[in-house]
């Protein structure tokens, strides 16, 4: 990567025009459709102890601006094109925050509130700055310093280099002396220049071809199951829950990652993988992880928006044992690494999924293993050391699980969409992931589906104290009963409604009869196991209520699963009678095609 041109002279003019980078380009236009919010808000909160130099820092936050031309970005749209412009100089004031009193001993409380709200401020795109420089007096010697940059403009990566840099101009001006950075080969806008004159020759496609592949058939949706329905309008409302490993896990999990010869990253996606499969029912999964996008040397100075977040496609078969699943996984990540160069934004052109405002394209779960560098020395003589921020009432994701190393402990923060789930779900979830996580450590050739998901105490409160002991009563009273009430009482309202499909009580119950008098005839006997594999629909509706006016119990069977694992169900419970659709019945040797009044035919298993 060439530095840009010498003829280029930043001194004669006020800013300058460059290309947007693909990734700058993307939230530009999520920034057109949905507004501005703190969303997209990169922070570093850091706690200053210690005589704290105000003009130095102010003059150090100067040189920093002037080094990084990121921090002096704006985007605009000019000629139908989104374009970087670069200021030749800008000052970025350091705003100073007074703490109003507080409350003796709530003082930390109040103050991770008031950086929460600092953090929660917007930037506007055009007119910047996209950096904001916080001061928070806590007392004359304790200070919260708050870096707060756009994504356009920073990533996680860049706030390391955003404060190390800061910290040694810092150092520097409290002794008299200049700041002496090493020289920046590249500007972010050269790289943005380079990245598309490289995406215009061959190793598009190249990149392209393999992602088209391993994302070939991959599923729209990852389908977990949601407190709420999903909103029509992704609203990015949130909340973040923190959960540790225990220090004794901690060291268990990064011996078992080398005794496997893996990451400790690769050990951590695919026990959550297999968290995912158990928690959704599905078997295919694509789970987002980013990565800092910085494998060239002369990019790992730079503040600018590098990262990239890669589609990691991960299939789970209940019959392999975990180190299978690993060396799968293994596999995988080391194939997408070496195809990391081709920007998500590229990776939707390239796949065109099928686009919703209710989530997010290509994947809707984000895991992360933080290993950003950050140097918590050398700010002068002050102490450093990160300071805690109430949690932003946002998510980018339905649900993204950030892991980090913090005093020998692995420590999990949970951002969920609050629209989706409650945060006792994510609790729950949580939980379950430490208990699979010393399940995998103590027994790593268990087969996946003997490996706990759930914690012994998950497991009593739902067996127990959600399932109360079932209770007899009058035939009236069982749940077909009550939806034959309900039909007597209003035959003509709607019982169903699914996509185009319609149903009204008399209608759903005239159904569920038909469905009844079939399986009769087809020799179902009272109480017997009747297996249904059925998409979501009025049809699945209908054939569960038959199948209970009939005196029968009914066995789900998922459409999804492999047809192995539908064959190997109906074989253990020892049903009677399978009901399917004609669509689905062609679909594997355990479902087979027959004709049935209202598309559904009841015929013996395989």
């Amino acid at each position: 990567m060439n530095a840009r041109p010498e003829h280029l002279d930043e001194l004669r003019a006020e800013h300058f025009v460059f290309p947007a980078s693909f990734a700058q380009q993307r939230l530009w236009f999520l920034e057109q459709l949905e507004g501005s919010g703190p969303v997209w808000n990169v922070r570093l909160p850091v706690r200053l102890s210690g005589p704290l130099d105000v003009g130095a820092l102010e003059r150090a936050v100067a040189a920093v601006v002037a080094r990084h031309e990121s921090l002096r970005t704006t985007l605009q749209m000019r000629g139908g094109e989104i374009l970087q412009v670069v200021a030749s100089r800008l000052a970025v004031p350091v705003e100073r925050v007074a703490m109003p009193g507080v409350v003796v001993g709530n003082a930390e409380d109040d103050l991770r509130r008031r950086l929460g709200e600092l953090a929660a401020c917007t930037f506007d795109l055009r007119e910047g700055p996209l950096l904001r420089v916080f001061l928070v007096e806590v007392s004359p010697i304790d200070h919260v310093l708050l870096l707060l940059s756009h994504h356009s403009v920073s990533d996680a990566w860049s706030s390391g280099v955003l404060f190390r840099d800061l910290a040694a101009s810092y150092a520097a001006l409290v002794q008299g002396k200049h700041p002496q950075l090493p020289e920046l080969p590249v500007q972010y806008a050269d790289f943005a220049v380079w990245q598309r004159d490289w995406l215009a020759g061959p190793e598009l496609e190249r990149q392209a071809a393999f992602w088209r592949e391993h994302l070939s058939g991959a599923p729209v949706l990852l389908d977990l199951p949601l407190d709420r329905p999903r909103p029509r309008l992704q609203t990015y409302r949130g909340n973040r829950l923190g959960h540790g490993l225990p220090a004794e896990l901690t060291a268990q999990l990064k011996g078992l990652a080398v005794a496997e010869g893996v990451t400790l990253f690769m050990l951590l996606f695919a026990a959550f993988n297999l968290l995912l499969a158990r928690w959704s029912g599905q078997s295919d999964l694509v789970v987002g992880t980013p990565i800092a996008g910085r494998r060239r040397t002369e990019l790992e100075g730079l503040v600018g928006f590098f990262a990239n977040t890669l589609a990691l496609r991960t299939r789970v078969d209940g019959a392999e044992n975990f180190r299978q699943l690993l060396s799968q996984v293994r596999a995988t990540a080391l194939d997408a690494f070496t195809h990391q160069d081709l920007p998500f934004e590229k990776l939707v052109e390239v796949l065109q999924p099928p686009r919703s405002l209710a989530h997010s394209p290509v994947f809707q779960v984000l895991f992360v293993l933080q290993n950003a560098p950050w140097d918590a020395a050398g700010f002068g003589d002050l102490r450093v050391a990160p300071a805690e921020i109430a949690p932003g009432e946002t998510a980018r994701f339905d649900l993204t699980v950030s892991a980090s190393e913090f005093e020998s402990q692995l420590w999990f923060g949970l951002e969920y969409s609050t629209d989706l789930f409650d945060g006792s779900t994510i609790g729950r979830l949580a939980t379950g992931f430490e208990t699979l996580l010393a399940a995998i450590v103590a027994a790593p050739a268990n087969l996946l589906a003997k490996l706990p998901v759930q914690s012994d105490a998950d497991r009593s409160r739902q067996l127990h104290e959600w399932q109360p002991a079932p209770t007899l009563g009058p035939a009236e009273t069982d749940i077909y009963g009550l939806f034959r009430s309900q039909a007597c009482r209003t035959p003509e309202a709607t019982a169903v409604e699914c996509g185009g499909a319609r149903l009204s009580y008399a209608e759903l119950d005239a159904r569920a009869g038909q469905i009844a008098e079939r399986l009769k005839a087809a020799g179902m006997t009272v109480r017997a196991p009747v297996a249904l594999c059925l998409e979501r629909s009025v049809d699945l509706l209908a054939a569960l209520l038959g199948v209970w006016r009939a005196g029968g119990h009914y066995l789900p069977l998922d459409p999804t699963h492999p047809a192995a694992r539908r064959a190997f169900v109906l074989q253990d419970s020892g049903a009677q009678l399978l009901v399917s659709s004609p669509a689905l019945a062609g679909q594997s040797p355990d479902i087979s095609p027959a004709g049935a009044p209202n598309r559904l035919a009841p015929i013996p298993p395989q």
